[in-house]
C-alpha cells in the first residue's frame, strides 16, 4: 500500500514539475533591458501651422528609421512659441513635441522639448530632449522608460532622435 500511495505522490508532482518549468522562461523573459536606439527620419508631409498670437500647432509625418527595430512611420505634433525668441529674432521655444514612432513590434511615443534657434547656412535647428511615454507607447514599448535628446532641421525635413530606452519586455527586434 506505501508503494501505491508513493507511486500517487510521484505521478502527480509530475504535471506540477512541468508547469514550473514552463513557466521558467517566460518568468525571465519579463526582466527590464536596456536598449540604444537612434532615429533617421524623413518629414514626407507638414500641414499649415496653425498659429494664434505666436503660439503655432504644427503637424506632421514621414518615414525612416529607428536602429534596432528596422523601418517605421512617425507622426508628429509641435507646438512653437515665438512670443519671446530665445536665440535670435527668428527663434521660438518649442514647447511640446510629441512624436509617434510605429515599428512592426509597436508604437513607441516620445515627449519632447527644445528651442528652434536660426544656423547660418542650414536654415533652423531644433535641438530637444525627449523622455519616453511608456503608458501611450504600445506592443514592446508599453511600459518603456527612457530618454535623449533631438535634432532637428525643419528645412531639411529632418530629425534624428536617439537615447536609451528600458523595456520591460525582452523580445528583440
Amino acid at each position: 500500500m506505501k508503494t501505491l500511495n508513493r507511486s500517487r505522490i510521484l505521478l502527480a508532482a509530475i504535471p506540477l514539475a512541468g508547469i514550473a518549468l514552463a513557466a521558467a522562461p517566460a518568468a525571465a523573459a519579463a526582466r527590464p533591458h536596456t536598449v540604444h536606439v537612434r532615429a533617421r527620419l524623413t518629414v514626407t508631409h507638414t500641414a499649415p501651422p496653425a498659429c494664434k498670437a505666436g503660439i503655432c500647432i504644427i503637424r506632421n509625418h514621414g518615414t525612416g528609421t529607428l536602429t534596432p527595430y528596422g523601418k517605421v512611420t512617425f507622426t508628429t505634433v509641435i507646438t512653437a512659441d515665438g512670443n519671446q525668441p530665445p536665440c535670435g529674432a527668428t527663434s521660438q521655444w518649442v514647447n511640446r513635441i510629441i512624436r509617434t514612432i510605429t515599428t512592426r513590434q509597436g508604437r513607441l511615443v516620445l515627449h519632447e522639448a527644445g528651442l528652434q534657434c536660426p544656423q547660418p547656412g542650414t536654415g533652423p535647428k531644433v535641438t530637444a530632449v525627449w523622455a519616453a511615454d511608456g503608458a501611450g507607447s504600445t506592443g514592446i514599448f508599453h511600459g518603456a522608460r527612457g530618454q535623449g535628446s533631438d535634432t532637428a532641421y525643419p528645412a531639411r525635413n529632418t530629425a534624428a532622435p536617439h537615447g536609451t530606452l528600458t523595456l520591460s519586455s525582452r523580445r528583440e527586434p
